[in-house]
């Protein structure tokens, strides 16, 4: 109710404003603070999988990168040395082929 002038507020109503506050602290302390923790856990969770998800990438990608190497490689034909071939100026060996022993025609 209205107080009058030169009267003071009963006590009802400065408990009436007391727990209007209480309850407001209630609300940011209760509700307010653990959502913040939570977002907060949250993004970084997030970070943390972002992160580990970025090493299994890099690894996925060095594997990647040494298997074709290695595929290249072993694909390559072999290269004859410069000693031996048609630029040096001597002929390569031959196989030798056994010619049969015999008069048997």
């Amino acid at each position: 109710m209205a107080n009058r002038p030169g009267e003071e507020a009963s006590g009802g109503e400065k408990l009436g404003l007391a727990g209007v506050g209480v309850a407001a602290a209630v609300v940011v302390c209760c509700a307010t603070l653990p959502l913040l923790v939570g977002v907060a856990g949250g993004i970084a969770l997030a970070a943390l999988l972002g992160v580990g998800a970025g090493i299994l990438a890099l690894a996925a990608l060095v594997v990647f990168v040494v298997v074709t190497v290695r595929r290249r490689r072993a694909c390559e034909r072999p290269r004859q040395s410069p000693s031996i071939g048609p630029q040096s100026g001597r002929e390569a060996p031959r196989a030798r082929v056994e010619q049969p022993r015999g008069g048997n025609r």
